[in-house]
């Protein structure tokens, strides 16, 4: 089943069923263990040289990724996957969302208290609906080209004809701020299934988990700086894409494959970066889900002492990879995105670092 799903000569959709019955059965890549906290599925991980990197890009698509600068960064390991279901399910089992110690600021005490915790959400929907007013077409290009269903293209449709003040009413009752046990998808058929990545959970989730991990393996697990996830997708030949400079539609779940949904983990193998001899490379970092990263949405260049990296600055944070629901143009090494940190979505997910050797 692991060699099926992972063969790129395989047709996606038998790649895509191997892998359903591999979660089911317990993927073997992913090794059980118990901590002190109880069981936990160890991430296989891609180590990472440090050195000097390139980042940005000076292409003139996108502001916000100029200039192309150089960076240097010390060794780090990266999870070949996104976090999956299985592995998020372990620290719901062990309590995670109830234990104070993973929630190690004060927004993200608020968070876990039920605070301020739909925010983000009716900000993300003003934010479109103001987007859809003043870009005439807009929506008719979206439902064109298919991005969205038909039911979620008329819902927009009667959003923008609604007044301001029912609107903001709507978006209180649909998010309206409480307190979460489980991300935000976690009872959704179309994204639970364990071996797909976990996804609806926000920033102070993704940390919190890299926090209890961390205890569990005595390790140091924690989001990636942006900076590490950009040197660990282009490496240090500047891949414009995490498998090299041309894009190809087959290497990565984005809109253009249609299927409306997140995929298995791994299972579009040719868009992995390049093996090594002693190791495979990251999976997913092009496409599927989108993926938190620790730092601040701060401009170019990138200066890991300048603020960016606090964890109790409350700013809107960096997210890399694209998405399933999200067209090619966002699939370079180079492209950035950003997101309140309470902002729990379906396309949103994340990766684990470490910065000590595993064991």
């Amino acid at each position: 089943m692991v060699e099926c799903s992972r063969d790129p000569a395989t047709d996606l959709c038998a790649r895509i069923n191997a892998a359903n019955t591999l979660g089911a059965l317990g993927d073997p890549g992913f090794e059980e263990r118990q901590g002190p906290l109880g069981r936990f599925l160890l991430p296989p991980m891609v180590a990472i040289g440090g050195g000097v990197y390139a980042i940005g890009s000076d292409e003139g698509l996108y502001e916000n990724e100029a200039p192309r600068h150089k960076v240097e960064l010390g060794p780090f390991s990266l999870g070949q996957f996104p976090v999956t279901n299985a592995e998020f399910q372990c620290f719901i089992d062990a309590g995670g969302y109830q234990d104070e110690r993973w929630w190690d600021t004060p927004a993200a005490q608020r968070w876990q208290r039920g605070e301020g915790t739909g925010e983000g959400h009716r900000e993300n929907w003003q934010h479109w609906r103001n987007r859809l007013m003043d870009e005439v077409g807009l929506l008719a290009r979206i439902a064109e080209e298919q991005a969205w269903t038909e039911e979620q293209t008329q819902q927009w449709q009667d959003h923008c004809t609604m007044t301001d003040e029912a609107f903001e009413a709507m978006l209180l009752e649909k998010w309206p701020d409480q307190q979460f046990s489980q991300p935000g998808y976690w009872n959704n058929p179309a994204f639970n299934a364990l071996n797909y990545p976990v996804v609806g959970v926000c920033w102070f989730e993704a940390r919190a988990y890299c926090a209890w991990l961390s205890v569990q393996t005595g390790q140091c697990f924690r989001l990636s700086t942006e900076a590490e996830w950009e040197a660990a997708t282009s490496g240090k030949e500047g891949r414009r894409h995490a498998w090299g400079d041309t894009f190809d539609v087959i290497y990565c779940n984005t809109l253009n494959v249609k299927l409306r949904r997140t995929s298995p983990v791994g299972v579009f193998p040719s868009g992995d970066t390049p093996s090594l001899a002693t190791q495979d490379g990251c999976s997913d970092l092009s496409g599927n889900v989108w993926e938190w990263t620790g730092s601040c949405y701060t401009p170019y260049p990138y200066k890991a002492d300048d603020g960016r990296e606090d964890t109790d600055v409350e700013e809107t944070r960096v997210l890399r990879g694209c998405s399933w629901d999200d067209d090619p143009g966002s699939v370079r090494s180079s492209a950035r995105f950003n997101y309140h940190p309470d902002g729990r979505y379906f396309n949103i997910g994340f990766r684990v670092l470490c910065s000590s050797p595993i064991e």
